[in-house]
């Protein structure tokens, strides 16, 4: 998975005189030897910088036969803390030659031969690397930076479905979100300013920083910062980018959105067929189905939800077909739902929803239901235990004008300031400079020449067990609360 880390910093670190040989051969398996002794020869002084910054990272991906680069060990749990280690950041995103333009010629001419990274080789001659981006492989070249020409997991892509048998289980479990990561903390909810790196998947296949230039076009006034991925390619612009200037808005809207969503407040449904839940089980098979819900409000007079297989949560009609306006009677939820996932499958224990598909996610922004529509949207979770899964993803992009529509609907409620057209429209070009990617329909890419009209999100969950749907779940239609922006210009 982190190839990456060694394509755009650890292979830099060949760059260096002293103490640095016993890389040689590890960074010659990825972007060839020559690249490996021109670097070494004309960059030196600041590479050797990033050979000490990185050594913990390079010692640990280094163990194949004769130490050259090991794919597995690279991608460990072991390995994958140590190129986030500050020490590596700072000497990969703090180099002021990081383009050795000596080297371009004898670093291109390799990375379509290497045995290793075909295109990362460019990632550290000609890529200005970004500290902490968690993908300084993107190549400003152009196309040395995709992840078909790029050793498996060395990208963060959602999981394809496995070979082999079918399930034979009919066991339906229906699962409550409790909580969400949203991209300012990580999944043990300490807050870091780089916890979106690890969320979401690489939905473009690509591996892109602020210097690649065979990416979709930016919209006026962004910065090249958008460009830049997390993890693995992770695409989460959402994370970086967005999330910021929610926090504008509502400071405490990380905190909020899970303390109303623990009290009973909106969430998401996730319903499966054929899933093992058992604990640590390595189940994989083909042949599952689920679709997902909105949760609606739990009554207040009913206190807050008992979170077990107890509980009926109310279904918001909005998400079953036909139940806009409310839903006939004996209406089936599960039949009815508007998102469905009829190619599941589980590989390595991990549900994964399938083919991406169109997703409506609801959170509380400053007390009011932002509906954001995702799509080209992958779900997937780990069993932690009968009626628990954790390290839960919804990864996806938003349609740029979809989400500022979205957030006009609520803005003046927010605060009666944004009711104004030049308060609201403030925001909406933050908003419209975070776009990274591109969407048509539920097609995602991130084709140059094309204008990026979409934002990549990735969101973590854990969530819980609770009772089956049933028609009696099914919640009336509520009607929007009154508009303060009425009768305003920007009502």
């Amino acid at each position: 998975m982190l190839l990456l880390a060694l394509a755009g910093v650890a292979v830099a670190c060949s760059g260096q005189v002293s103490g640095g040989a016993q890389y040689d051969t590890c960074l010659g398996s990825v972007v060839g030897s020559g690249c490996v002794a021109c670097v070494r020869t004309n960059c030196a002084s600041d590479l050797n910088a990033i050979e000490q910054g990185c050594s913990d990272f390079l010692g640990c991906a280094c163990t194949g036969p004769g130490g050259s680069y090991d794919s597995a060990s690279a991608a460990s749990a072991t390995c994958q803390p140590k190129v986030e280690e500050p020490s590596c950041n700072a000497a990969a995103g703090n180099s002021p030659t990081m383009y050795c333009q000596a080297c371009d010629s004898a670093c291109s001419a390799t990375s379509s031969s290497s045995s290793g990274s075909s295109g990362s080789s460019s990632g550290v001659v000609s890529s200005s690397s970004s500290s902490g981006s968690g993908s300084t492989s993107g190549s400003s070249s152009g196309g040395g930076d995709q992840c078909a020409q790029l050793p498996p997991s060395t990208c963060n892509e959602p999981p394809t479905p496995p070979g082999g048998q079918t399930t034979s289980s009919t066991t339906a479990h229906e699962y409550a979100v409790h909580t969400l990561y949203l991209g300012d903390t990580d999944r043990s909810g300490v807050m870091n300013p780089d916890a979106w790196k690890a969320f979401g998947y690489d939905l473009d296949g690509k591996i892109t920083n602020a210097a690649s230039t065979d990416v979709c076009t930016l919209v006026t006034g962004a910065s090249k910062q958008v460009q830049i991925d997390g993890n693995g390619g992770i695409d989460n612009s959402w994370g970086a980018n967005i999330m910021p200037i929610w926090e504008t808005l509502d400071s405490t809207f990380s905190q909020t959105v899970n303390t109303d969503i623990q009290a009973g407040g909106p969430t998401q449904l996730f319903y499966t067929v054929g899933f093992d839940d058992s604990a640590g089980n390595t189940t994989t098979a083909v042949g599952l189905s689920g679709v997902t819900l909105a949760g609606a409000q739990v009554g207040a007079d009913g206190g807050p939800p008992t979170w077990n297989l107890g509980t009926h949560w109310p279904i918001d009609p909005t998400s079953i077909n036909g139940c806009a306006n409310g839903c006939p009677a004996g209406t089936d939820p599960i039949q009815g739902a508007i998102v469905k996932f009829p190619s599941a499958f589980q590989v390595q224990g991990a549900f994964v929803s399938g083919s991406p598909t169109d997703l409506q996610l609801t959170l509380g922004l400053a007390g009011q239901a932002l509906r954001l529509n995702l799509h080209g949207a992958v779900v997937t979770f780990d069993p932690q235990m009968p009626g628990s899964v954790t390290n839960g993803t919804i990864a996806g992009v938003l349609d740029t004008q979809e989400m500022i529509a979205a957030l006009k609907t609520i803005a003046g409620r927010i605060s009666t300031s944004l009711c104004s057209g030049s308060a609201f429209q403030s925001i909406a070009d933050q908003i419209q400079q975070t776009s990274d990617i591109v969407v048509s329909g539920t097609q995602v890419n991130n084709a140059p020449g094309s204008v990026c009209n979409a934002i990549s999100i990735g969101i973590g969950f854990d969530a819980t067990e609770i009772a089956l749907p049933t028609p009696a779940d099914i919640a009336p239609p509520q009607p929007p609360p009154p508009d303060p922006c009425a009768g305003t210009d920007g009502g």
